[in-house]
């Protein structure tokens, strides 16, 4: 595998794991939850945004605020988030 093809991997995996934990850990329902869906459209609310930024924090080791994480415009746009803190991380 070349270099892009292990970041789309990896970039998969991020964006299967944001909606794992809206799904399972915050509690939305899982049809509605789908990479292109608006926030609004998957039901993310406060609540799942703060279980989001506490489940990130635990699972990778990232502090993203509230503000941040809620900034985004779909699902796909937070798994880019936390994708570009875990490169800076690396």
């Amino acid at each position: 595998m070349d270099d892009r093809q292990d970041t789309d991997v990896q970039n998969a995996g991020v964006q299967h794991a944001v909606i794992r934990i809206l799904t399972h850990k915050a509690g939305l329902p899982p049809g509605p939850v789908t990479p292109d869906a608006t926030l609004t459209q998957a039901g993310v609310d406060s609540m799942a945004i703060a279980v989001l930024a506490m489940v990130i924090e635990d699972e990778y080791a990232l502090v993203i605020s509230e503000a941040d994480l809620s900034a985004n415009s779909t699902v796909a746009d937070l798994a880019a988030l936390v994708e570009r803190h875990l490169a800076a991380e690396a």
